[in-house]
């Protein structure tokens, strides 16, 4: 442990990262993807539909997406086919230059990685394309990485974030964990943690559990402890009754 982290010991036990909009400018990649299949069935792709995806697991995207199709009255294609698509047309965008930097993220993840803090990076990308971004950063900051590829189920669900945090040996209800999108949001919150949510300017929700910023300009370790509302302990004594089936 450094003396920094010794002598700062944060509110919070630990911090959950999302990946793509949050830490990286990965978005306008998507969505050039999206936009760029859907023309191959002379689909025209809305701002609307980029909000509906934005955030979500490549299984649910490609499913709203075949379903797009169908509605033109167009047979329903394999959802597979954008699923291979999405890794072909990001794997090629994401090999030739590095991703944009998301405003204060790196930043961040250094100071906390420098107090010893356990970190995950919790990501709705197929691990494939986690690693090509992961090259480009220091991968040591992050005790776990966890993507679609290592979970069953996928954000809402709550298992993506409650996994990483049982890979860096804490209590997700003593987490903050990192968003941009209300997909996200939702599966951080359904594991009990708390969030802090970088809006972009979306109109996300704030509660007492969740602090929206407008991004992660400025944001230290010390903010994140002054913003961390400790869970309430009725409901962990209730939540740990449920799941040992008390």
């Amino acid at each position: 442990m450094t003396e920094h982290s010794a002598a700062h010991r944060p509110a919070f036990h630990g911090v959950l990262f999302d990946m793509d909009g949050t830490l990286i400018d990965t978005e306008p990649l998507w969505q050039a993807s999206e936009r760029s299949m859907m023309a191959e069935f002379g689909v025209a792709w809305t701002k609307s539909d980029e909000e509906h995806c934005h955030g979500g697991s490549a299984e649910r995207v490609c499913a709203y997406m075949a379903d797009r199709v169908a509605d033109t009255g167009q047979p329903r294609p394999d959802p597979g086919f954008f699923e291979e698509g999405f890794e072909r047309l990001m794997v090629s965008a994401l090999s030739e230059q590095p991703p944009a930097l998301q405003p204060g993220g790196v930043e961040l993840v250094a100071e906390l990685a420098e107090a010893d803090v356990p970190l995950a990076l919790v990501s709705s990308s197929q691990r494939v394309l986690m690693d090509l971004v992961l090259n480009h950063f220091d991968s040591d900051w992050f005790g776990l990485t966890v993507s679609a590829n290592d979970v069953t189920r996928f954000k809402p669900d709550p298992l993506p974030y409650r996994q990483g945090a049982d890979g860096i040996g804490v209590d997700p209800r003593w987490c903050i964990a990192i968003e941009d999108s209300p997909t996200g949001i939702a599966s951080a919150q359904a594991a009990g943690a708390f969030v802090v949510a970088v809006s972009h300017g979306l109109d996300l929700v704030e509660g007492e559990r969740c602090r929206v910023i407008p991004d992660l300009s400025g944001v230290t370790m010390q903010l994140l402890s002054d913003w961390f509302v400790a869970p309430d302990f009725d409901s962990i004594a209730l939540d740990d009754q449920q799941r040992n089936g008390v």
